[in-house]
């Protein structure tokens, strides 16, 4: 059984502070400076993590009965997902759309309908409408969930022959689509380009990565190393803090290294030896966890207006102030979720 260590929480949420400020440089500063331009790389903590919790979920909740029908209980997988998930990206949407008609006024409602359609249907990654959005940091769970769907039902079908045949031919394919047609990771602005399929691969190999990464954390899971306490401390501020310093300035070819340091990251925070993940497994963290995915989404929500209210604003001051109110308009947005399913 997994252990729940509510150090990762924290660490989710610190992941989505910084792709907040990545979101900040892109639709503001991104022509006058570096700052924040390798952020769009906890983008794959996120999705590794994903795969890792979605090999530990599929571990604990299925059945042998159910992994006779992979088709149909992969459905029943994606339809609970999309219950958690759909709501809080529908009203992050909403909330979006009406910054861009009441506020903005620089699309008319039948133009947010005919632009955003593929975003409320979560279809964006096919590339339906190129080059227009309207919360376009959506197209992060359009992916996720299209890539979920595949490596959950071939898991179901055969998992050994998934982890140790298939899993190295979509990385190694994967990783180097992206890496010879783009030469980094920074895929996000996928409606922009030709090639909107890329945010589903990067999204298949993050995935594939994170159950690769389970089943190493399972292998480990009894084995003891001499000295862990320390290295597993030295390596999750190394990877959190060394890393982000170095994206604050720095992107490219480069990002491509960081996977596996997210891949050894992961693993160690759910072995749970590190200084940190004891010092940080408590209830603060497990609250800002909990509001770090509606927190991604409501990203545009607070910048937008930010935009248009404080032009001349630099960066710096753009993320002290966007980074709270993201969070009030997060807690405020979940909040309201739970009372409408009550």
């Amino acid at each position: 059984m997994l252990k729940r260590n509510r150090a990762m929480e924290l660490y989710r949420f610190a992941a989505a502070v910084m792709i907040l400020c990545y979101h900040c440089y892109w639709f503001a500063f991104r022509d006058e400076g570096t700052q924040f331009v390798g952020f769009y790389l906890f983008v794959e903590l996120f999705y590794i993590l994903s795969g890792f919790l979605m090999m530990a979920s599929l571990r604990r909740n299925v059945t042998p009965e159910q992994r006779l029908d992979p088709a149909g209980t992969t459905i029943s997988y994606i339809r609970g997902r999309l219950r958690r998930l759909y709501p809080h990206h529908l009203l992050s949407w909403v909330l979006v759309a009406a910054i861009q008609y009441f506020l903005l006024r620089d699309l008319f409602p039948i133009e947010i309908f005919q632009i955003g359609w593929p975003e409320l249907l979560l279809v964006n990654i096919f590339g339906f409408v190129r080059g227009q959005y309207i919360n376009i940091v959506c197209w992060y769970l359009s992916a996720l969930l299209f890539a979920s769907l595949v490596v959950y039902y071939l898991l179901l079908r055969d998992e050994d022959g998934f982890i140790k045949i298939i899993a190295p031919i979509v990385i190694v394919v994967c990783y180097g689509t992206l890496f010879d047609r783009k030469e980094c990771l920074a895929v996000t602005i996928i409606f922009a380009q030709y090639s909107a399929h890329m945010g589903f691969m990067r999204a298949l190999a993050d995935i594939t990565v994170g159950c690769v990464a389970f089943r190493a954390y399972e292998w480990l899971r009894d084995t003891e190393v001499p000295g862990e306490g320390v290295l597993a401390t030295v390596l999750e501020g190394a990877v959190f803090l060394a890393s982000a310093l170095w994206m604050y300035g720095n992107s490219g070819k480069y990002d491509f290294l960081f996977v596996p340091l997210f891949f050894a990251f992961v693993i160690s925070v759910f072995r749970g030896r590190s200084l940190f993940t004891r010092l940080f497994d408590n209830p603060v963290s497990d609250w800002l966890g909990k509001h770090s995915y509606a927190f991604f989404l409501n990203n545009v929500v607070v910048i937008y207006p930010y935009m248009h209210f404080f032009p001349d604003s630099g960066i710096l001051r753009m993320c002290a102030v966007c980074i709270p109110a993201c969070l009030l308009v997060s807690v405020f947005t979940d909040g309201l979720l739970r009372r409408l399913a009550r």
